[in-house]
């Protein structure tokens, strides 16, 4: 068995099984991976508040290389924030799903970890935010840290979401949720 402790932001949760879920994380350490959570929808579940989607977690696996388990979990920043406001966690999920869509699984970058969790920062403590302009500047850093390089000309949102779609080969799906809010 193979023990880490890795700090990381939660992207994403699946239901697996009865009562487990699968969590997408991206760590500075291994890069996105995916872990599983046993028992984490049952009402007596104690990493149920630590591992909450968009939220800085310190987590220990164990187990197998290609599908670890979580053993235990610490929030280290909750981005509290973000859980008020409607447009903030649609970009939040928008960016969750760059990150998602735009990096292998396994492949670490430091660059990349800090740009999601400043991007979240910012988000939180954002009052009056032209949302777009920090999204397009967050997807812009995030492809160039990736080394995709830079579109020729940038005008608007919709310029920087066709460069990003033609990256990653298809349609990002928060993007009609955002534009509706």
């Amino acid at each position: 068995m193979q023990y880490k402790k890795l700090k990381g932001v939660i992207l994403k949760k699946q239901n697996f099984r009865e009562a487990d879920q699968i969590i997408t994380v991206w760590t500075s350490e291994v890069g996105k991976i995916r872990i599983l959570a046993r028992g984490l929808r049952l009402p007596k579940s104690k990493l149920v508040y630590n591992l909450s989607e968009l939220s800085l977690v310190e987590f220990e696996i164990t187990g197998r290389k290609n599908f670890p388990t979580v053993i235990s979990a610490q929030t280290a920043q909750s981005f509290n924030h973000l859980r008020h406001d409607l447009l903030k966690i649609a970009n939040a999920i928008y960016a969750s799903e760059l990150v998602m869509k735009m990096t292998a699984d396994e492949h670490p970058n430091q660059v990349v970890y800090q740009l999601l969790v400043d991007f979240l920062h910012q988000l939180n403590q954002a009052y009056g935010l032209n949302h777009y302009q920090l999204l397009d500047r967050f997807a812009l850093k995030l492809a160039q840290a990736l080394g995709f390089g830079q579109p020729k000309q940038i005008n608007s949102h919709s310029d920087v979401r066709n460069f990003i779609e033609e990256l990653i080969e298809r349609q990002i799906k928060s993007e009609p949720f955002l534009a509706q809010i």
